[in-house]
């Protein structure tokens, strides 16, 4: 847990039980910013009727509450307390993060003229900068700026040091102020800092209170969708008039400035005869010339004007130059971008999260689900004491004039364009090997130097992951391309380099929750199959994706945990049951919510109404074989399920995807001598939903019943109404008496 209180990328978990004391858990729901630094966001959500409260790397704390609105928190030394304030109206619009903190002491461990970033001689406060180090953990960056001095920590944003006094520096916001004593020795050189914070942190709810301005392009469904949603959601006849081939896409990264610059080439086939097509790149970036053919082509927003028609079956090149600061991510909004963050030694750590928002807000695409390139390059520059981890397999690293190093990586494979990826830090790399019948995949594990005994335990999970996954979906998807699991700043599925996000908990703590980074691992890895070689062509159907995925978790607790835990973890899922789970096509939907713990349990519950599981591994292993690297919709999806069952389960998925509530199952109990009558019916949105269930027709021996919308009668012999059951276990539906 980050001591110093200025900024907390932290997960609170509260028990059920303390909602009923007083106020709803609904009343904290929100996004945080904090106030001195708005970089800095938390998002507090609602899940398994309790409350989760999270940023970027942070991990998770438990609190419990010790009065109206004030929580404390477990774990963190010195203790802690959250406070949260209510307007006039009673709605919860903040709250303060209060903990008394002593005076810490950081001792500087990088000389003045080591770094040149940091250094600039003709500045009066150069002597001040450097890397300073708190408790052996934490490292301080003090830099010159525009003749300021600027001040940033682990994962935290950058302050700005007002001087007050020879050497006494501070950062104020209303009652908050952190002050920085720079300490000289008996040579008059700086080599300490004390660091004292007064005041209590605030977090204001984004949407009333702070915003994040690089955020360009986020989701607002509840506000209705923009033209910008179509634009990115449509498949317009800009965008079907050609197919992507190849991406050549080359990048330098600069860090201190989290910026990029540089191209990506684009090979295509033209469909049909046009002489302008659309590629997608957010408008805060710049495009500075679009070449084909050796020249300019002239272009409006990302509207390419070709001097003469294409014709269909060309296969052609545009090459895009351009340059920018790509957006940060902004949990108020689903909003993807770049994490611009520095680890616990000081180093730069960056990786870049694009799922909903699209690859197109850090470089130049058709950014489509329904077109993956047949293959892709990706060459990432960065500076030389950085490790860039992109996808596929690493052709070459190459020295480069500037103290730059580039990283050539191949994608062999067709690839989504969110899940290309770029992972930077001081990344360290070991390999394994794992072998499967006649072939041997080649494994590729990255972590953080200081982490590293760590993410060992967690990566040896592995190889028994794989082993389940193959059994359950089939080989391994991208098996040239090998398999990369990373620590990284957040989770994602990119493909062929999944990041398993952060390890420790509370941030930067020596505690860490191995279970809960070896599911994050088994789901992100899970998207290889489901989501990165069988693709959505629109979000409305994400679902495919994250239900599966959430499903593999409970394929991984089945097969290495046993039924028990499978169960268990079932137990857990709570969907809220208040949206359907299906999107709006055609307008880039992306929302998360229910499609992870009901599309799991639609799965769990198809997977019992088949109930025959030779069936259905053979059902899953064939949608992997069957869409193999393509795209496709809801309707693909079931109409192959109804094809290979020889049953017609239209009605299952229009009721579980498109209504937000759960079918239920109406009895009514009747004593007829020393038998008891059961009259059963389905109520449910779906007219003809007619889905056969498990209750016991005798005492604990379940069998299948076949409700409809109308009643039905069962006699029950030499059972009481108390001893009927409906197997929930096995059936996401609910029950009424």
């Amino acid at each position: 847990m980050r001591n110093l209180g200025i900024v907390f990328f932290i997960s609170i978990s509260i028990p059920n039980s303390v909602w009923a004391q007083s106020n709803s858990a609904d009343d904290y729901i929100g996004n945080y910013a904090a106030k001195i630094d708005t970089t800095s966001l938390v998002v507090i959500r609602k899940e398994n009727d309790g409350l989760t409260m999270e940023f970027v790397g942070q991990g998770r704390v438990s609190i419990s509450r010790i009065g109206t609105d004030r929580f404390s928190v477990s774990r963190v030394r010195p203790k802690a307390i959250i406070e949260f304030k209510r307007d006039n109206a009673g709605k919860t619009t903040k709250f303060k993060w209060i903990q008394p903190l002593p005076k810490f002491v950081l001792n500087r461990i990088t000389p003045v003229n080591v770094d040149s970033s940091s250094y600039h001689p003709k500045s009066h406060l150069s002597k001040y900068t450097g890397n300073y180090r708190l408790n052996n953990r934490q490292i301080f960056k003090i830099r010159v700026e525009n003749d300021r001095l600027t001040s940033q920590s682990s994962y935290e944003g950058k302050f700005i040091l007002t001087q007050i006094s020879d050497n006494h520096f501070v950062v104020a916001d209303g009652e908050l102020k952190l002050v920085l004593d720079f300490i000289p020795d008996k040579k008059g050189d700086i080599q300490t800092v004390e660091f004292s914070r007064i005041g209590s942190p605030e977090f204001f709810l984004t949407n009333q209170y702070v915003g994040t301005p690089d955020v360009v392009y986020g989701f607002s469904r509840p506000n209705g969708f923009t033209r910008a949603d179509t634009l990115r959601g449509k498949l317009t006849s800009l965008r079907t008039c050609y197919d992507v081939m190849f991406y050549d896409l080359n990048v330098s990264v600069d860090p201190t400035t989290k910026s990029i610059r540089g191209y990506n080439k684009i090979r295509f086939k033209a469909i049909n005869n046009f002489d302008r097509m659309q590629v997608d790149l957010f408008a805060n970036m710049k495009i500075e010339k679009i070449l084909f053919r050796n020249n300019s082509l002239s272009f409006n927003a990302v509207f390419i004007q070709f001097p003469a028609m294409v014709k269909a079956g060309t296969v052609d090149e545009v090459n895009i130059i351009y340059s920018g600061r790509p957006q940060i991510p902004d949990p108020a909004s689903l909003a993807g971008g770049i994490f611009w963050l520095v680890d616990k030694e000081g180093q730069f750590w960056i990786e870049t999260v694009t799922q909903g928002s699209g690859a197109s807000l850090w470089w130049p695409c058709k950014d489509h689900l329904s077109d993956k390139p047949d293959s892709m390059k990706i060459s990432v520059t960065v500076p030389n004491d950085l490790t860039d981890i992109s996808n596929g397999r690493l052709l070459r690293k190459t020295e480069l004039a500037g103290n730059l190093t580039r990283f050539d990586w191949y994608v062999s494979y067709p690839i989504t364009t969110y899940c290309v990826a770029m992972n930077i830090g001081n990344y360290i790399q070991f390999s394994d090997k794992y072998v499967s019948g006649r072939d041997t995949l080649s494994l590729h594990y990255y972590c953080m130097p200081h982490d590293a005994n760590v993410a060992k335990k967690i990566f040896k999970h592995t190889k028994p992951m794989l082993s389940v996954f193959e059994k359950s979906f089939g080989k391994y998807p991208f098996w040239r391309d090998g398999f990369t699991v990373m620590q990284s700043i957040y989770p994602m599925e990119h493909q062929s380099a999944v990041s398993i996000g952060s390890i420790f908990n509370p941030f930067n703590s020596d505690t860490y929750d191995s279970l809960d980074a070896i599911r994050t691992m088994w789901h992100e890895s899970a998207h290889e199959w489901w989501g990165n070689n069988v693709t959505v062509k629109d979000m409305a159907d994400l679902w495919i994706h994250e239900a599966f995925a959430t499903y593999a978790e409970v394929l991984a607790y089945e097969k290495l945990s046993g039924q028990a835990a499978m169960l268990k973890y079932l137990k857990e899922q709570t969907p809220g049951n208040k949206e359907a789970i299906l999107g709006k096509y055609d307008l880039n939907d992306f929302h998360l919510g229910d499609m992870y713990p009901k599309g799991a349990l639609l799965l769990h519950t198809l997977r019992n109404l088949i109930d025959n599981d030779s069936v259905w591994f053979d059902l899953l292993h064939g949608i992997q074989t069957h869409f193999a690297f393509q795209t496709i919709t809801t309707s693909d999806l079931v109409n192959y399920i109804n094809e290979k069952t020889k049953t017609d389960c239209t009605y299952f998925f229009e009721q579980y995807l498109t209504k937000a509530a759960i079918p239920r199952l109406e009895l009514v109990f009747k004593k007829d001598g020393s038998a008891t009558q059961v009259k059963y019916r389905w109520n449910s949105e779906v007219e003809k939903f007619d889905m056969p269930v498990k209750v016991t027709t005798a005492k604990n021996v379940y069998t299948f019943i076949y409700p409809t919308k109308d009643w039905k009668d069962l006699e029950l012999k030499d059972m009481k109404a108390k001893d009927f059951k409906v197997a929930t276990d096995k059936f996401y539906v609910s029950v009424m008496r």
